[in-house]
């Protein structure tokens, strides 16, 4: 009789083979879970920093939400010019209105929010300085129409040309829509940075 003791199919081999059916259980179950959750992680800060840039500014320009802080300091002195006029209190009141959506909006940091507030108060803004340029007013009354006009067109002018928009598109196009992103961000609820200014057509 052989001095090899050995049998085929031991304990010791059984044990061994599970060891490594259990590492790769491991293995695939850490491929499945994490590196769709770093993933997500990955991609949604890279949208949030994007985002980031409404309140902080792009490339050394002014933030979309200081602009916006100058259109509310805007529309309250028309308000206040406004509430002098009987003639002028529906549209006083509009404005009055809309303005205190874009002071929600600032509360809750919410660009969504932000854009159609802002969208609703430039068109009172523009319906109340177009009543008031339509009544006799003093002379110190027509001064501060044209002043704060003036001020709101310029906020305005300078949100359109403040890049942010620009930055949330180059993001979006170069890194969000391309592949694997693109298909990560769909599985895995990842939104784009938001824009300020909608395009409806999309």
């Amino acid at each position: 009789m052989s001095g090899d003791t050995r049998v085929k199919g031991s304990d010791g081999e059984d044990s061994l083979l599970k060891d490594r059916w259990f590492a790769a259980g491991v293995l695939a179950f850490a491929l499945i879970v994490f590196i769709p959750i770093g993933a997500r992680l990955s991609l949604g800060r890279a949208a949030d920093r994007v985002e980031e840039r409404f309140f902080t500014g792009v490339d050394n320009r002014g933030a979309v939400a200081d602009y916006l802080e100058d259109s509310e300091n805007a529309a309250t002195g028309l308000i206040t010019v406004g509430a002098r006029y009987d003639a002028a209190q529906a549209e006083t009141g509009e404005l009055r209105v809309d303005k205190s959506l874009l002071l929600d909006a600032m509360e809750g940091k919410d660009i969504s929010e932000y854009a159609s507030a802002n969208a609703l108060m430039v068109k009172s803004f523009g319906a109340l300085k177009d009543k008031l340029r339509s009544l006799e007013l003093s002379e110190q009354d027509a001064a501060e129409v044209e002043y704060y006009s003036n001020q709101f067109d310029n906020s305005q002018g300078a949100i359109a040309h403040s890049g942010y928009d620009e930055a949330v598109e180059e993001f979006t196009e170069g890194t969000y829509n391309k592949f694997p992103a693109k298909l990560l961000g769909s599985l895995l609820g990842v939104e784009p940075p938001e824009k300020f200014y909608s395009d409806p057509s999309k």
